[in-house]
């Protein structure tokens, strides 16, 4: 019998030795895996972290540049509307010159359009009372025949000339439309002319 408790009792331990070595091997294979889990797992915080930062850096620029492009508008738009002040302000100034000044622009400006055979130039109210006596005959004295229709026309300023069909519209506002991007430019170049350095 003692050999049979012997035999049992081997046993036993070889089974033990065996579950504890089973046991041992599962708790490595269990470190292992958690170990894997967590260098993987701090890997993709570190991917996500990343990428996180990089979206926003794109947000950031996206951002920096949507407001750099809206400050460039502004200033355009302030711009324009400063050229467009200046240009009205120029149109008022000439419409308010002195009558010497203002009638002596008509003379130059029909000087420029004058045709052969009789023309007939037509201004408003206020410009017809307070044009000089002698502005009639001075134009006249053009090359071509201008006269002075006494009855008044529509326009704001400036004067309509005309041959028989053909209209040449020197109205202040009209010129004005007329050289639009010339004194756009102009008035943008004396306004926004780069500091001097000297």
């Amino acid at each position: 019998m003692k050999g049979l408790e012997g035999i049992l009792e081997q046993i036993q331990q070889d089974s033990q030795n065996q579950a504890e070595e089973i046991l041992a091997a599962a708790r490595r294979d269990a470190e292992a895996t958690v170990q894997a889990a967590q260098q993987e797992g701090q890997r993709q915080a570190a991917e996500i972290m990343e990428a996180a930062q990089k979206e926003a850096e794109a947000f950031r620029q996206r951002a920096e540049s949507a407001a750099l492009l809206e400050k460039r508008d502004r200033i355009l738009r302030k711009k324009q509307q400063l050229i467009q002040a200046c240009l009205r302000q120029a149109c008022s100034d000439l419409e308010q010159a002195p009558p010497e000044e203002y009638f002596a622009m008509w003379l130059q400006l029909a000087s420029q359009i004058a045709q052969p055979g009789e023309g007939v130039l037509q201004c408003n109210v206020r410009d017809l009372e307070r044009m000089p006596p002698d502005f009639p005959q001075r134009l006249e004295s053009l090359p071509g025949h201008i006269r002075v229709d006494p009855t008044p026309g529509n326009m704001e300023s400036g004067f309509l000339l005309s041959y028989g069909d053909i209209d040449s519209n020197c109205s202040f506002p009209a010129l004005f439309q007329e050289r639009l991007e010339e004194l756009r430019d102009a008035a943008g170049a004396i306004l926004f002319a780069p500091d001097d350095p000297a």
